[in-house]
């Protein structure tokens, strides 16, 4: 069902409080977003994951400032009525004036609703200061791949008791600091549920169970158009790479033979406009 009024953070307080599930996806241009507002997305994304399919980046860590900015306002042309999340990209967020500055941009320029910021406890203070200037920040914890090349890979977070209980606690303090809602990704399940059942702001999980409040893929992921492997967590909904490839096969045979573009694809003259540019240009040959 297509979304009939603008989705705010106290909308999403009540799906948590009334034990109601809500869908988060990616996004990063306005077709896209209209198509997403239209099947009832509630809350898009316009994640550094464009990195990949946008950018045709490696990893994340190359997304620019500039870049994420442009991609989030178009995308909030495309769903004004969706809560809009924007990723702020590596090293965009290493102080809080340099954060507030940057978390302003999407804010101001893109209308962004929040922003999201891969962290860890050793950015509780900046956290906290996005928060008191005003700016609806989201803390990312878990895998957190822009900091892969510290963690040396893809890895499950929380997977010890130990590593749970670090992982709740940094959460809790992040809520504690002023965060509007949190993102858990590659968690287990179980303390996944907990943190959130023990926090009042909605936790988006992407692949952190069936616990959390909402929940999160990469769009691209789960319509089948991302090369190579996806993610464990990722249910591949649609396959729209095949029919994509056949349409463009199709179109590049049509316009080689000759068979595109046909009279019905043109703006043909009146016989009349004819008969005089060809007489035009009978003259011009005869020059």
């Amino acid at each position: 069902m297509a979304l009939e009024k603008k989705i705010t953070i106290a909308d999403l307080r009540k799906h948590k409080s009334a034990g109601e599930k809500f869908a988060m996806l990616t996004c990063y241009d306005a077709t896209m977003a209209r198509l997403q507002q239209a099947a009832g997305v509630e809350v898009i994304l316009v994640g550094d994951s464009l990195a990949g399919p946008v950018l045709g980046l490696p990893d994340t860590i190359g997304v620019s400032l500039d870049i994420s900015v442009a991609l989030t306002a178009a995308v909030r042309r495309g769903a004004p009525l969706a809560y809009l999340v924007a990723d702020m990209p590596y090293l965009t967020y290493t102080n809080p004036d340099q954060a507030i500055a940057n978390a302003g941009r999407y804010v101001v320029e893109a209308r962004a609703d929040c922003v999201k910021v891969e962290c860890d406890r050793r950015l509780l203070e900046i956290i906290r200061a996005m928060a008191t200037a005003g700016i609806p920040v989201m803390p990312h914890l878990g895998l957190t791949p822009q900091r892969v090349g510290q963690i040396g890979g893809y890895k499950v977070a929380g997977k010890t008791a130990e590593m749970a209980i670090e992982l709740i606690e940094t959460a809790e303090m992040m809520v504690e600091a002023g965060a509007t809602a949190l993102l858990l990704e590659a968690v287990p399940p179980e303390p996944a549920e907990i943190l959130t059942k023990r926090v009042d702001v909605p936790v988006i999980g992407c692949g952190a169970g069936p616990g959390c409040d909402g929940f999160v893929v990469v769009t691209h992921d789960m319509i089948g158009l991302t090369e190579g492997k996806t993610p464990k967590f990722v249910k591949k909904y649609a396959d729209l790479a095949t029919p994509m490839q056949r349409a463009f096969e199709q179109y590049v045979e049509e316009c080689r033979n000759g068979t595109y573009p046909a009279p019905e694809h043109g703006y043909p003259m009146s016989d009349e406009e004819i008969a005089a540019l060809k007489q035009w240009a009978e003259k011009q040959n005869g020059k």
